[in-house]
Formats: structure tokens, C-alpha cells, sequence
């Protein structure tokens, strides 16, 4: 699955004008601040992080997901979209995890974690 993201995510999300690159670079930069409460906020909950996390596990998040390595990490990538009929998504790579966003009435929120394989 991976590689179908990235193979096809540069290309789709070269055009794309949905208010995800906004959300970005918000996201981007609380977490290079680590700025723990912005980042909490942009996650939507409960979300999967090995187990099913909810606001209160949020330490526990930062901790796993959040790891000086994943930061630095994700300060350099550049979400790929998918598209699949009328619903958008955005993933980005660090490590073994795939960090996943999508878009609800509130916004742009951090959905899921999911294994790179």
C-alpha cells in the first residue's frame, strides 16, 4: 500500500486546493516546536496508535509517535494524497509509521497511525 501512496500521491497532489497544505504547515510547526497541546489539538480522536488512543493517552501518543527522530522526520515530508471516489486523504512516511490525515465538518485532523510495510 505504501508504495501505491507514494507512487501515485506526488502527482494528485500537485493540483490540489482542498486546504490540507494550510493545515501542513500548522502541523509542521507545532510539531517542531513541540508544541504538545497545538498537536493534540489536531488530532481527531479516539485515534489507533498500536491501541485505540483517546485525548487523555495523548502523552503516551507524543511518546510513541512524536520521537525526536519522527519530528525531525516529518519536518522534511511532503504528505501524498489519495484519493478514493469522493473522500481525500494525505499520508506521510517516517520510519515504520504512516501518519494519516483526513478531513471532517471541524477540518484537517490527524486520523490514524498505520504501519509502514
Amino acid at each position: 500500500m505504501a508504495g501505491l501512496l507514494i507512487s501515485a500521491g506526488p502527482a494528485l497532489a500537485a493540483g490540489s486546493d482542498d486546504g490540507f497544505a494550510a493545515f501542513w504547515m500548522q502541523f509542521k510547526a507545532a510539531v517542531a516546536k513541540s508544541d504538545q497541546k497545538a498537536v493534540s489539538q489536531m488530532i481527531k480522536y479516539p485515534v489507533l496508535l498500536y491501541d485505540l488512543r483517546q485525548e487523555a493517552d495523548f502523552p503516551v501518543i507524543w511518546r510513541g509517535a512524536f520521537k525526536p527522530a519522527h519530528r525531525a522526520c516529518l519536518a522534511k515530508q511532503k504528505p501524498v494524497m489519495d484519493k478514493q471516489k469522493d473522500k481525500v486523504s494525505y499520508s506521510a512516511f517516517c520510519d515504520s509509521l504512516i501518519y494519516v490525515f483526513g478531513k471532517d465538518s471541524s477540518g484537517w485532523k490527524l486520523t490514524d497511525f498505520a504501519v509502514n510495510d
